[in-house]
């Protein structure tokens, strides 16, 4: 429940006791059945929302298929599937997702959620992947947002 709507259902139930007169118990009673209706009522709207993406992006799981495996790997895992972009702050969240990990001779360290989106950085899934599979996955997401805003919404789906 929203802070407006919580501060108008106090109001009301406030004048409420005023004009009836009843016991404060009575007032307690009618504020907690207020929360309840208000509670009940933001979780219909939350589900009636629009979906919390822009666009989605089916991943190409042939072309990638290591990439494609760690995506998937990590968004089972309770890892976002959705990026939101953030093209200047991948520098810092690059460097807090790959802080401990140490570079291996013949691999690239692959991050998910990738360090430009928003919720990449500390915490995210890192796999040691080839190179080639690593940097055409990286070429090939940045060719299919290069027109699309910071702030944009990407819902990931690896078929």
């Amino acid at each position: 429940m929203g802070k407006k709507r919580g501060w108008l259902a106090l109001v009301l139930v406030l004048v409420l006791w005023n004009v009836t007169g009843c016991e404060a118990s009575e007032v307690e009673d009618l504020w907690n059945a207020v929360l309840e209706v208000l509670e009940e009522e933001s979780e219909i709207t939350a589900t009636e929302t629009p979906e919390a993406y822009d666009l989605t992006l089916t991943f190409p799981t042939d072309r990638y298929p290591e990439t494609a495996s760690h995506i998937a790997d990590a968004i089972s895992k309770g890892h976002s599937e959705v990026c939101t972009i953030d093209r200047d702050g991948s520098d810092r969240r690059r460097e807090l997702s790959l802080a401990n990990i140490p570079t291996k001779s013949g691999f690239d360290r692959d991050e998910w959620p990738m360090a430009m989106c928003e919720e990449g950085g500390e915490g995210a899934s890192v796999r040691y992947i080839d190179p080639s599979d690593n940097r055409g996955a990286g070429s090939w997401v940045g060719n299919q947002l290069r027109e699309h805003p910071d702030g944009t919404r990407v819902k990931f789906v690896v078929p």
